[in-house]
């Protein structure tokens, strides 16, 4: 038996290929859209489980959308009278809800660099210090690279060496454009400052890029009579760069927790203002929001960071 062979002319494998380039971006999108969607309810269960951890002091997740209260769903806190609700954050200044990090249904809080910060009214269970072992997690995005640009803290800064600081951590400067920078965070504890520039924990080329989002973890572990502070980006630990003792005058202070700001020491009459003041806004986006009165280890912060990102 004789077969004929078929041979497909240029034409017809040209026609061939634009058929499936059309077909690859009408799915294209429905399939990006699932994997999306996916992604996030993964990441809206883990965050469930979270919450249930008896050492999750706040977890907030900014899925509300709108209103000026973020809810605490720490719900399963085993400190003697907590009560979750009591560690709301509360939204201050002008602010926006946006979208988070990932898909369309992701929430995030803008902040407007001039006025918007969030705050905690209650301190009993979240008053760490040096001594403490804790954890606190928290998702931004720059909108723009400025020095002193505040991230949490409990504290009263007086200027850079002297004031109240509980704990802090703020982008400490930049070292190039104002959206591309290798600048560095610093982190003030007590008497403890520690400054970190690892560019090898940034993007390629040692750069910050004021468009990603990127994962913040503060740890702070004290075991015995000493006291580790550790500070990771995107789930790896970051190396200092500086270390010092700085004239703060004590380790604990009446100050709110406070997300997006640095609050600094207002004095009347020689007793300090408990409510302080505010300055050194963040401008950019806000996502997510935990605090654990224990040391997470490097893998439990590393599956953190893996189950929030979006590369993955």
């Amino acid at each position: 038996m004789i077969y004929n062979r078929r041979h497909f002319t240029i034409i017809e494998l040209l026609f061939a290929i634009a058929i499936i380039a059309i077909l690859t971006a009408i799915l294209m999108p429905s399939f990006n859209e699932s994997r999306a969607r996916a992604r996030f309810v993964r990441w809206l269960h883990y965050n469930k489980q979270c919450s249930t951890d008896p050492a999750c002091v706040i977890n907030l997740n900014f899925q509300e959308g709108a209103g000026g209260v973020l809810e605490n769903s720490a719900k399963g806190h085993e400190g003697e009278g907590f009560n979750a609700a009591d560690y709301n954050g509360i939204i201050k200044g002008d602010y926006q809800w946006t979208s988070g990090r990932w898909w369309k249904g992701k929430r995030a809080i803008q902040f407007d660099g001039v006025s918007t910060y969030i705050e905690f009214l209650k301190d009993k269970h979240i008053d760490f210090d040096g001594k403490s072992n804790f954890t606190i997690i928290i998702w931004v995005k720059f909108d723009i690279l400025n020095n002193w640009n505040g991230i949490f803290g409990k504290c009263y800064m007086k200027n850079e060496n002297v004031g109240y600081a509980q704990y802090t951590v703020y982008y400490k400067g930049t070292k190039g454009s104002p959206k591309h920078a290798a600048g560095q965070f610093e982190l003030d504890i007590g008497n403890e400052s520690v400054i970190y520039d690892d560019v090898n924990a940034f993007s390629p080329g040692g750069q910050t890029n004021y468009l990603d989002w990127f994962q913040l973890v503060l740890r702070n572990k004290f075991v015995g009579e000493t006291e580790e502070v550790h500070l990771f980006f995107n789930g790896k630990q970051l190396q200092s760069d500086h270390v010092s003792t700085k004239g703060f005058k004590t380790y604990k202070c009446k100050a709110k927790l406070a997300i997006g700001c640095i609050r600094w020491l207002l004095v009347k009459d020689e007793i300090p203002d408990n409510n302080g003041k505010p300055g050194n806004f963040l401008k950019g986006k806000v996502d997510e929001f935990q605090v654990y009165n224990r040391a997470l280890s490097n893998s439990e912060i590393n599956a953190n960071y893996v189950m929030g990102a979006s590369n993955f």
